[in-house]
């Protein structure tokens, strides 16, 4: 979508708007994750840091002979986290 704005010619990036999303999303689950931590410590409030782990038990490897390599991922997903995606995305929409 092209606009024309004191004779110059603006163009909207939704791929930068899409990455500046994924930030927020990112800061909001990084801010929620470190909020459950804090949490855990108070007991009424131990369910925040209540997690669900997915990914690999057993790493992928990969022997080339020159090379070994080994590939495990774990994702450790809490409900603060997602509520601090929730607000990532909320705080995203007021930009």
């Amino acid at each position: 979508m092209e606009n024309e704005i004191g004779g110059k010619i603006m163009t909207s990036n939704k791929s930068a708007n899409t990455w500046i999303l994924i930030l927020c999303m990112l800061a909001g689950l990084t801010v929620g994750n470190f909020l459950g931590e804090l949490c855990a410590q108070v007991s009424f409030l131990k369910w925040m840091n209540y997690a669900g782990v997915f990914g690999l038990d057993n790493p992928i490897q990969l022997d080339l002979g020159v090379m070994w390599l080994s590939f495990q991922a774990h994702l450790n997903i809490t409900l603060a986290g997602i509520l601090g995606m929730v607000a990532g995305v909320l705080i995203y929409k007021k930009i």
